[in-house]
């Protein structure tokens, strides 16, 4: 889940990202601006709620050993879904030490794909719509929304 942050003054992209606990690469990736780029105090950017916020997600610290596709494994969550929540790519390396978002117990989520339908939505969390619809303020169903089921 994201939320808007208004840039203070004396913020960069490094303080932010290092008070929201992620990486300055996933918030420029996030926001769509450039690493090193100034941002300006009363400019809004999109963050991730910070943990006790966040009833549907959880950050895990990658240990040695491990890759995307164990965690994913694990978790019982698509490769590539795991991959899109936390803002990287098919090529992209984790570390040992790295924090990554991985869904709560009983969360299940889903990242829309340009040509997906509510249909779609309501078979992959084998749910009535209604039950997403009350768990997901706004559904645009355009490409990359993050879409959360809790049970």
């Amino acid at each position: 889940m994201y939320t808007i942050y208004q840039v203070k003054n004396g913020d960069t992209l490094a303080s932010v990202a290092s008070d929201f606990g992620i990486s300055v690469d996933n918030l420029s990736n996030l926001n769509g601006i450039m690493v090193g780029s100034v941002l300006n105090p009363g400019d809004f950017i999109v963050v991730p709620k910070k943990q006790e916020d966040n009833p549907y997600f959880m950050e895990y610290v990658v240990k040695k050993g491990d890759n995307v596709y164990a965690i994913a494994k694990a978790i019982n969550v698509n490769p590539s879904f795991l991959l899109r929540l936390n803002g990287l790519n098919d090529s992209d390396i984790i570390y040992p030490g790295q924090k990554i978002m991985i869904p709560r117990s009983g969360v299940k989520f889903y990242i829309t794909a340009f040509d997906d339908t509510f249909n779609d939505l309501v078979h992959f969390f084998g749910v009535d719509a209604n039950e997403i619809v009350s768990q997901n303020r706004i559904i645009y169903l355009t490409s990359d929304q993050l879409i959360v089921y809790k049970k």
